[in-house]
């Protein structure tokens, strides 16, 4: 049975003689907090509290091949023994071919990268990392494993992230020494160096950096929890339904938006024949099941 969620803040570390929580520096250079104003309405109806229960679907379908545990590391270790740097302070990185150990989310195979938020805190396991498949200590070098990242937060109420600050957090850009990022929208391409497998990063470690990036680069953020799949395929594909409607309620389907009365808008004259209704559907039961948990 998994832990239940802990209260905001800093993940347990392996070696906590070395390190005690008072000695936890914030990062500098927090992104703004914008308040809930005119747009607060549509961001409570498209809370994916709804989505992050899906998630859990998913986790417990596969139980026998989920590993779970609270975040190993703390911001002060992943900097001491990583080299985590502070947002927008990192430094680009090119791992080619020869000097990569780990290659994961190859535009040849799966790929997922999904964030989820919501202004409900028990739906959030802060500092949980499961993972579905082998971890980076786990693969072997010629292996090109699907991947899928999901990061699901807690969000305090009456706040609204910058969309763009948020989403650019997932990524660890140049933020994690041999740990090489290429993204396009919804997918991730992770290479891991030689060098940086043989100090002992792991996915565990970058579960780590993101609960540790997203806690302290935002103020609002109350709770971080990190899921990653490297099974297969099948596995992979299985959360593209997840992905896709999580864009619409975060505003980035270039076709459908959620509009302030919960209501899906698009340019379709015809629902019956546009191949985005069964997503409308589900959505609309989403904002359905939000209004009925806010009673």
């Amino acid at each position: 049975m998994m832990p239940e969620a802990a209260e905001k803040g800093e993940p347990r570390s392996e070696e906590p003689s070395r390190f005690e929580a008072g000695d936890m520096e914030p990062l500098i250079g927090k992104p703004p907090v914008m308040p809930a104003q005119n747009g607060e309405s549509r961001f409570k109806l498209g809370d994916m509290a709804p989505l992050i229960e899906r998630v859990r679907q998913f986790l417990n379908d596969r139980q026998e091949r989920v590993q779970s545990w609270q975040a190993p590391y703390d911001l002060r270790f992943l900097q001491r023994t990583f080299g985590f740097a502070e947002r927008k302070n990192g430094r680009s990185e090119v791992i080619l071919a020869g000097d990569m150990a780990v290659e994961l989310g190859h535009p040849s195979t799966a790929s997922q990268a999904i964030l989820l938020s919501s202004y409900r805190p028990e739906f959030v396991r802060h500092g949980m990392i499961s993972i579905v498949g082998p971890d980076i200590d786990e693969i072997e070098r010629d292996d090109r494993c699907p991947f899928a990242q999901i990061v699901m937060l807690a969000i305090r109420q009456g706040c609204v992230l910058d969309p763009f600050d948020v989403d650019s957090t997932q990524y660890l850009m140049h933020r994690l020494p041999g740990y090489m990022v290429r993204s396009v929208p919804g997918r991730l391409w992770v290479r891991i160096s030689r060098k940086a497998k043989a100090a002992g990063l792991t996915i565990r470690a970058v579960g780590s950096a993101l609960i540790a990036a997203y806690t302290h680069d935002f103020d609002a953020v109350e709770r971080a929890e990190a899921v990653f799949v490297t099974s297969c395929r099948e596995d992979v594909e299985a959360l593209e339904q997840i992905a896709h409607e999580a864009s619409i309620l975060a505003g980035r389907h270039k076709k459908l938006v959620l509009g302030a009365d919960g209501e899906v808008e698009c340019g379709e004259l015809n629902c019956e024949s546009c191949e985005e209704k069964p997503v409308c559907d589900n959505l609309r039961d989403i904002v359905v099941k939000t209004r009925s948990l806010k009673r």
